[in-house]
C-alpha cells in the first residue's frame, strides 16, 4: 500500500477517502514531523509548506506531489520537473469560497462593520448619529479585478449581478475579446487600471513577477477614497506603500485575507487601524470549498501513483 504523507488538514471526505486507498502518514499540526517523515512516503500533500529541492531530495521515494490549493508558489514546480516529479493542485476548488470572501470584505469595508460590531458590543448605539462613521453604497461604482483567473471571474460576476457595478480588468495573460466576453473592460496598464476605479481587488498568483505588483505608484493611482482587497498573496502587495495611503486618509479602507508575511507582526500598523477589516487567510475556509479541495487533490495523487495521469497538473511537461 501507497505511503502518502498529509501536512494540512483535509476536509472528512477526502481523509477517508485517502485511508481507504492508502497508509496515511500525518505531518500536519504541531505533533506532526512533516520533514523527518517525508523519506518513507510515496506521496505527499502540502499545505503552506515549502517543497524546495531539499526537501525533494529527502523524499527519495516521492513519486507525487500535491497541493492542497490553488497557488503553488510553495513548491518549486522546476526542481520537481527535473526529478520527474508530478505536482498536482486544485484550481477549482477554492474558487466559490474565496470569491464570496472577497466581496463580504468590499462589503465589511465599505460599510464600517468592524467599527459597528464593537459598538454593539460596548453598548453604544449613540454611533449611529454620527456622520464620520456613514459608509458607503458600492452599487454602481467601478471595480478593477487584477487577474481575471477563476476566482477573479467569479468576484467580477458577482459583483456585476448584485451591485451593478463597472468592472475593468487588468490580466495581461487573457486576450481582451475573453475579458469582453465576461462583461468587462479590458485596461492593458495597471496604473490607468487603478486610476478608474473606485474599487481594487487582487487575484494573481505569487510570482517574480508579481512580487509587489501592487506598489506605492499603483496605489496612489487608486481614486482618493478607493478600497483595497487583498485575498491572493500577501507580498503581492507593498505592504508599507498600503499603510501609508490608509494612515494619510488616501484610500478609504482595504480587505485584507493575506499579509507579508504571515502572520503580521503584532507590531504591524494595520492590527490598530478601523478602517481596516482583517481574516487569517481564510478565503477558502467553507466546507464546500475545503470538502472540494480535499477530494480534488486526493483523488489526483492517487491517480498518478496508479499510473494515471491527473486532471490538474502543475507541470504537465512530466507527462509528455
Amino acid at each position: 500500500m501507497h505511503r502518502i504523507l498529509v501536512g494540512c488538514l483535509l476536509h472528512t471526505a477526502a481523509s477517508e477517502r485517502l485511508h481507504e486507498h492508502a497508509q496515511v502518514l500525518s505531518g500536519a499540526g504541531s505533533g506532526g514531523d512533516f520533514l523527518g517523515l517525508l523519506p518513507e512516503a510515496d506521496g505527499v500533500v502540502v499545505g503552506e509548506q515549502r517543497l524546495g529541492p531539499a526537501e525533494m531530495d529527502l523524499g527519495q521515494r516521492l513519486r507525487v506531489i500535491g497541493r492542497h490549493g490553488v497557488g503553488i508558489d510553495n513548491v518549486d514546480l522546476e526542481a520537481a520537473s527535473e526529478r520527474s516529479i508530478p505536482v498536482v493542485y486544485t484550481p477549482d476548488g477554492p474558487t466559490e469560497s474565496t470569491a464570496e470572501h472577497a466581496l463580504m470584505l468590499m462589503l465589511a469595508v465599505a460599510r464600517r462593520l468592524p467599527q459597528f460590531d464593537r459598538a454593539v458590543r460596548d453598548d453604544n448605539f449613540s454611533i449611529q448619529r454620527q456622520f464620520e462613521f456613514f459608509g458607503r453604497e458600492l452599487r454602481g461604482k467601478a471595480l478593477g479585478v487584477v487577474g481575471l483567473g477563476r476566482i477573479g471571474q467569479r468576484v467580477a460576476e458577482m459583483c456585476r449581478a448584485a451591485l451593478e457595478m463597472e468592472v475593468a480588468v487588468y490580466d495581461p495573460f487573457r486576450d481582451p475579446a475573453d475579458v469582453a466576453g465576461c462583461g468587462a473592460i479590458c485596461v492593458d496598464n495597471l496604473v490607468e487600471l487603478a486610476r478608474g476605479v473606485d474599487v481594487l481587488t487582487i487575484h494573481v498568483p505569487l510570482s517574480k513577477e508579481t512580487f509587489h505588483l501592487i506598489d506605492r505608484e499603483v496605489i496612489r493611482a487608486m481614486r482618493p477614497g478607493g478600497i483595497l482587497i487583498s485575498i491572493a498573496r500577501g507580498p503581492v502587495v507593498d505592504e508599507q506603500a498600503l499603510i501609508e495611503a490608509l494612515q494619510d486618509g488616501h484610500l478609504y479602507g482595504a480587505g485584507l485575507d493575506v499579509f507579508d508575511p504571515e502572520p503580521p507582526s503584532p507590531d504591524n500598523p494595520l492590527l490598530g487601524m478601523d478602517n481596516v477589516v482583517l481574516t487569517p487567510h481564510v478565503g477558502s475556509f467553507t466546507d464546500e470549498g475545503r470538502r472540494l479541495m480535499g477530494l480534488t487533490v486526493v483523488e489526483d495523487v492517487l491517480r498518478v501513483l496508479q499510473g494515471e495521469r491527473p486532471h490538474y497538473p502543475a507541470n504537465p511537461e512530466v507527462w509528455e
